[in-house]
Order: C-alpha cells, then structure tokens, then sequence
C-alpha cells in the first residue's frame, strides 16, 4: 500500500484523462478546480512564514506547485512517482513554467538538497505507515531546510487527542460511498473507467482503485491500494519533529473563504 508503484498507476491513468482536469485546475469554481481551492490555503502559511524557496514534497503531477509558482514562490517539486514527475515537467513546460521537479522518495531529500529550502510542504505525512518511516521522513525534511524553515504539513492538530482517532476514522469513512464510479473517459481507442472500492481497517480506510481499460476489444484491470491512516496523533509529530531537531511544533489556523484550515507547521 501507498508504494511508488500504486501512485505510479494513479498518476498514469489521471495524466490519461487531463484533456477533462487540465483546462479546469486553476479555476476554484469549477469541479476539476480541487487544487485551486486548496493552493490558497499553502499560499497563506507559507506567506505567515516569509518563505521564498519551497520544497512540495508530494507534488504528485505538479499542480500545487504550478499554482504556487505563479503566486509569486519559488518552487521544487519531489514525488516518489516516477510517473507523476514525468508528467508534472510536462505540463509545467506546457504553461511555460521553469519548474525544476525530481524522482525523490523521501528518504533521498537529503541526498540531492541541503538546507537549500525556506519551507517543505506535504499534505501525505500522516498516511506514513510505519513509525520508522516518519521518524526517517522527518529528519530528511529538516535536512534541507535552511535554519529557521519550517516544515508545513496535514494531519492531528495540537487541539486533538488519541481519544478523536475513532471519530476521526468514522469522518473518514462516512465522507464518501463504499463503492464509487469515479471517472470515465475514452481516447482514441482506449477507453477507462474507474472504480473505488473502501475498506475500513482498526486506524485506516484503505481505497481500492480498480481501472477497468478497454482497449482493441481486449480488457484489462490495473489496480492501486492506497492506505489513509489516522494512526498518528499529535504526541506522535511532537515527538519525531522534537527527535530531528526541531525548533516547536504549532498549529496555524488558517481562514480561506468560510472556511478555517488547519496546517502544521514545525521550525527547525
């Protein structure tokens, strides 16, 4: 689960269908504009921060970090995808963006880039499976962080306890059906559908994603397993971000539109 080979076939089957995302993605009031409602939001802490130089760790096909650079920030972009990172060069130079992005798990940060970053960001810490990994994964992050950056990511807020994970998990698990017919798109000959199929594990909803591809009258099925942890309390970020070195650990509350986000935000 959450393998580099599982976001391999998400981000291949997403970059197939972008004829349907791509003209969409930076406007908030459209459907596909998921990504333009959630920058500002990124936009605001890093700003709070005076960051310039910003690290998108998970940057996934390169959207944030195109919508980010075009408010005013300098941007890298890293993903365990191969797939994604390909295809997020591709598009950065479709818009004519000098968008540097690189295949980096994240236990290779500190291989390619030393205190080099202003601020990291990363909205897939939590899903971290093993504590070793955060631990590793937190200590890479503040390797390349100049000192006084900060590390900017998602997950339990210093106002939740271990007592809200149940809760947590059940929020989850109610804020989407069991079984979804997410897309369907046709390209020349090929045509994809997309099913999500949800467990819910102890501290997990695990999402099945099952790609149903018709192509010359054969059919073949490509699948993924991605796992959403709710696992890792805030005791859980203090600790590993206190081990690597840094500074304190808080959360910004942040207001866009109606709405009030919470962010973490750690000083190295």
């Amino acid at each position: 689960m959450n393998t580099s080979q599982d976001w391999d076939v998400i981000w291949k089957w997403q970059w197939f269908r972008r004829a349907v995302w791509q003209p969409h993605f930076k406007d908030p009031q459209h459907p596909e504009g998921r990504p333009a409602r959630a920058a500002p939001v990124w936009s605001a802490a890093l700003k709070q921060h005076g960051a310039k130089r910003v690290l998108d760790c998970n940057c996934g096909l390169g959207l944030r970090a195109i919508l980010l650079h075009e408010d005013g920030f300098d941007v890298v972009g890293t993903d365990c995808s191969a797939v994604a990172v390909r295809h997020a060069g591709e598009l950065a130079e479709f818009h004519d963006l000098p968008i540097r992005f690189e295949h980096r798990d994240w236990d290779t940060l500190a291989d390619v880039f030393h205190e080099e970053f202003d601020a990291v960001i990363n909205d897939a810490f939590a899903w971290t499976l093993t504590r070793n990994d955060l631990r590793f994964a937190t200590r890479n992050f503040g390797s390349v962080l100049k000192p006084g950056g900060v590390l900017i990511f998602t997950g339990a807020d210093q106002w939740s306890s271990p007592e809200d994970r149940p809760a947590r998990l059940e929020a989850a698990w109610q804020a989407m059906p069991r079984f979804q017919l997410r897309a369907h798109h046709e390209q020349g000959p090929t045509q994809l559908s997309l099913v999500v199929a949800r467990d819910k594990l102890e501290m997990a909803v695990v999402e099945n994603y099952l790609f149903v591809v018709r192509e010359e009258g054969d059919v073949r099925l490509e699948t993924a397993e991605i796992c959403n942890t709710v696992q890792w309390t805030w005791e859980d970020f203090l600790h590993v971000c206190e081990e690597a070195g840094f500074q304190r650990l808080e959360t910004l509350k942040v207001p866009v539109g109606d709405r009030e986000h919470h962010l973490n935000v750690a000083t190295r």
